[in-house]
């Protein structure tokens, strides 16, 4: 997909147009900041921007080197609260488009720290803010394509859902995961290694897309209920098949890796509904860790 960048630093572009566009904290910071009308304060107590600066200080407070890699803004289907509200009185002040017009309600950020890196894999804080609330995750990075790895599934806090916490609770636990980061990087390259190693034969292949599409059709189905998430959907699945067959074309061979990395490059906010990013990639991990030991 291409890369819209926005290269004038104080226009967006037209986010009916664009839907997902790549900002900088520079914008973030100028965005129209909202409140709540009950509370008088942002929206779960924080603004999006201020988020990410105390989870990088934190990040620097521990001793880590780091960089919002990757900052995306997203546009949405909800009528009553889009992730995107344009208001025409602050474009008569600020021009048309104009950042300072822009309200932001879902906002997506990669935060790299650089301790780690190889040449493959660096370490990253995902960020989800969005009208359902926040999400972060922690963990390995491809840095090819930038993909966020989920090898360590409770390495994930959300303040909604059946695993919610209060947004102090979140940021204390992104601190424990900065403190044993050492720990948790070593973890995932082993887990990556091991999965490498595991060979997976067409056959198996076919048998796991077969399965991905019965968990996908059961959850759909008005005949069961209380079926388990799906860690993809029918258009995903498509994609993923298309891309294994290619891959497998290529090289005469797949591993437990491959299955997974397929899958990740379908987990990224300018392809996929941001709140879907880093559930859809626990569930795949699961979903393959009952299938492989790894």
């Amino acid at each position: 997909m291409e890369n819209l960048s926005v290269t004038n630093g104080t226009q967006f572009l037209d986010f009916k147009d664009v839907k997902v566009q790549d900002i900088t904290m520079e914008q973030l910071r100028k965005t129209y900041k909202e409140i709540d009308g009950n509370t008088g304060l942002p929206n779960f107590g924080i603004y999006h921007f201020q988020l990410l600066d105390d989870l990088s200080a934190m990040s620097k407070e521990v001793g880590y080197e780091t960089e919002i890699w990757d900052l995306f803004a997203a546009q949405n289907k909800d009528g009553r609260t889009p992730g995107v509200t344009l208001c025409p009185r602050f474009e008569e002040q600020y021009g048309e488009r104009a950042v300072e017009a822009h309200t932001l309600r879902r906002v997506f950020a990669n935060i790299r720290i650089k301790d780690f890196d190889t040449q493959e894999h660096t370490t990253n804080l995902a960020v989800a803010y969005h009208q359902r609330g926040i999400q972060v995750g922690f963990g390995t990075n491809v840095i090819i394509c930038h993909n966020q790895c989920m090898l360590a599934k409770d390495k994930y806090a959300s303040t909604y859902g059946n695993e919610k916490i209060s947004v102090p609770s979140l940021i204390d636990t992104v601190k424990s995961w900065l403190i044993d980061a050492r720990h948790i990087v070593e973890t995932d390259r082993k887990r990556i290694e091991r999965m490498k190693e595991i060979s997976v034969t067409a056959d198996e292949t076919l048998r796991l897309i077969g399965m991905l599409t019965a968990v996908r059709v059961k959850h759909d189905s008005k005949h069961f209920v209380g079926a388990p998430d799906y860690p993809l959907n029918q258009a995903q699945i498509s994609l993923y098949t298309e891309d294994l067959l290619k891959r497998y074309e290529s090289a005469q061979r797949l591993s437990v890796w491959d299955l997974y990395d397929s899958a990740t490059e379908l987990y990224k906010v300018k392809t996929l509904d941001m709140p879907q990013v880093l559930p859809m990639n626990r569930l795949m991990v699961e979903f393959l860790e009952n299938e492989f030991e790894f």
